[in-house]
Formats: structure tokens, sequence, C-alpha cells
């Protein structure tokens, strides 16, 4: 698998755990709240059943995002090749010349 296709596939598998995450928060405040407002019991010990699974939820997911460290890991490698970048017709010449002669691009 090429750099490219490896950080395309942990950018994806980021964002997809960061939106669940976000519904996890999301759901978790909503239902906080809803205790607060409810009078019957049984249905505050539901709710609070609830909660708790959502903070279970957000705590392993949270344990479980070694991806950024990949991401992370993959992103200081592929700036720190010493590889030069690909030559382009041209590249010679500083792309602001033009710009410097008065010449419009």
């Amino acid at each position: 698998m090429t750099d490219q296709a490896r950080l395309t596939k942990l950018c994806t598998a980021i964002r997809g755990k960061l939106q669940f995450m976000d519904y996890l928060v999301r759901a978790a405040v909503a239902d906080v709240e809803r205790h607060h407002d409810e009078q019957d019991q049984g249905t505050r010990i539901f709710i609070r059943q609830l909660v708790e699974m959502h903070a279970a939820n957000l705590e392993r997911e949270g344990q479980n995002m070694r991806l950024i460290g990949d991401l992370c890991s993959l992103l200081e490698a592929l700036v720190g090749e010493d590889a030069p970048p690909a030559e382009q017709p041209g590249a010679d010449e500083d792309a602001s010349e033009p710009y410097r002669r008065g010449e419009s691009a």
C-alpha cells in the first residue's frame, strides 16, 4: 500500500471515529438534560444508565485513538523524507521570477 493510500485510509478511519465520538457526546449531554427534566423515577434510572453507557463508550473510544498516533507518525515520515520533490519542467526557474520581471502569468 502506498503512503498516500495509507494516509487516506487513516484519515477516513479517524474521521469516522471522531464522528462517532461526537454522536456519543451529543447523546450524553442530551440525556443528562432529559434526566434533570424527568419526573418519573423509573425513566430517570433508564436515562442514567444511558448516560453511563455513553460515558463508557466515550472512554473506550478515547483509549482506542492510537490511529491519531499512526497518522502523526506517517505525516512525520512523509515530510521527513530526504527525497527531493519531483522535477517539473521549468523547475529551475523561481516561480516568482516572471512577476519580478513585470510579466503576467
